[in-house]
């Protein structure tokens, strides 16, 4: 378990050293019929914009902030972000997916290297995406991802990293937001 959080750990902050390291430049999209896929390892868009990655496409549909969830609410001092994200296998075989592959953070309370959240596990919920669970070839799924960020915070971002079996690293894909 020590391991785990050290590597996502360390992931966060790669993600956010080529977040801040790309943000100098153009944005990196290529568009094949509508849909963005990366270029030199990074691509971003806006709400409603489709990714292509290895594995899968996915879209953040749309974000809402309520004051309450399914009777959860935030704990003092922070908000609920309510991210509506599609996602459709294209990978020719069952993918593993989980509620952790999309990481929330926030860019607008300084470059602190705890800026960064994941969404909040409710297993019991019909609507929250699963702490983990299977998506067929070719079938498509669209679940909410609870993230739980400082009340102050007014600018987003949902990001994906490629992660593979040999444990390297792929593109990185950033969704942008404003509250």
């Amino acid at each position: 378990m020590k391991i785990a959080k050290k590597l996502i750990g360390c992931i966060a902050v790669m993600m956010i050293a080529c977040m801040m390291l790309t943000a100098c430049g153009s944005p990196a999209r290529t568009t094949v019929n509508d849909v963005v896929k990366a270029e030199d390892g990074y691509a971003e868009g806006e709400i409603g914009t489709t990714f292509r990655t290895v594995f899968f496409d996915y879209s953040v549909d749309s974000v809402a902030y309520p004051s309450e969830y399914e009777g959860y609410i935030p704990d003092e001092g922070y908000q609920f972000l309510d991210v509506v994200i599609t996602i459709k296998n294209t990978f020719g075989e069952e993918l593993p997916m989980f509620n952790s592959d999309f990481q929330i953070q926030w860019h607008d309370l300084g470059d602190g290297p705890d800026d960064y959240d994941w969404g909040l596990e409710k297993d019991d919920s019909n609507t929250i995406m699963p702490s983990s669970y299977e998506l067929a070839s070719g079938a498509s799924c669209t679940y909410h991802i609870l993230y739980e960020v400082p009340a102050e915070a007014k600018e987003f971002s949902v990001s994906y990293l490629e992660l593979f079996a040999d444990d390297t690293e792929g593109d990185l894909f950033f969704t942008y937001f404003s509250k």
